[in-house]
């Protein structure tokens, strides 16, 4: 029996397009170099550097001498192109209505959500996060995904069993490791599912 749940943002209760921001940063000139810089990336979701630095740090990977940080910080948040969705409210609002307990894990970064709430209003994202016992970003913790350390955390914070727990995630390593904790999971593809298959999926832990 699940009676706790924890979610990935991007891409489960929220859509985004990565391939929005690659094209964002071909249009403002970048160098083949931009694609290497995993590390870079890396860093800046687990806040090992502030937005300032990311955006220095992101400068030097295009052509242009003078390349602006707000222009790359809107190229880097070009994936969060919409607003939470009406249907993913009401879909997390039934599930608190059924005594589930909901928890939301993300790994994302300061750009990204900043977006989201500007997407979204500041309403709706205070609205959506209220659902949630807690919300866990990957840059306020220090630590991401699929890291056995961010899983355990919840567990621990909120004296949680494994086995207790339904985790949800579009990428499927961090399904794995989630799974590897005895955690009930189901690996979420977007381009085939949708949030009915998700309560699908839910309801069968019931």
């Amino acid at each position: 029996m699940a009676k706790n749940l924890i979610f990935d943002f991007g891409a489960v209760l929220i859509p985004i397009e990565e391939q929005r921001t690659h094209d964002a940063f071909k249009a403002l000139g970048a160098k083949d170099s931009l694609s290497e810089q995993t590390e870079l990336f890396k860093k800046y979701e687990i806040g090992e550097l502030n937005t300032d630095a990311f955006l220095k740090a992101l400068q030097p990977h295009f052509f242009r001498n003078t390349i602006f940080k707000p222009d790359l910080a809107e190229a880097w948040s070009a994936i969060c192109y919409a607003p939470l969705p009406a249907e993913t409210l009401e879909f997390l609002q039934q599930l608190k209505k059924k005594g589930y307990k909901l928890f939301l894990l993300s790994n994302t970064n300061a750009l990204h959500i900043e977006k989201i709430k500007e997407r979204s209003g500041l309403f709706d994202y205070k609205r959506f996060t209220k659902f949630f016992e807690q919300v866990y970003y990957s840059h306020e913790l220090g630590m991401r995904k699929p890291d056995k350390a961010i899983y355990q955390k919840i567990l621990d914070d909120h004296q949680l069993q494994a086995e207790e727990c339904f985790f949800t995630d579009d990428k499927k390593k961090n399904v794995k490791a989630a799974a590897k904790l005895g955690m009930h999971t189901f690996h979420f593809q977007p381009e085939e599912h949708n949030l009915e298959v998700l309560r699908r999926q839910i309801d069968k832990l019931a």
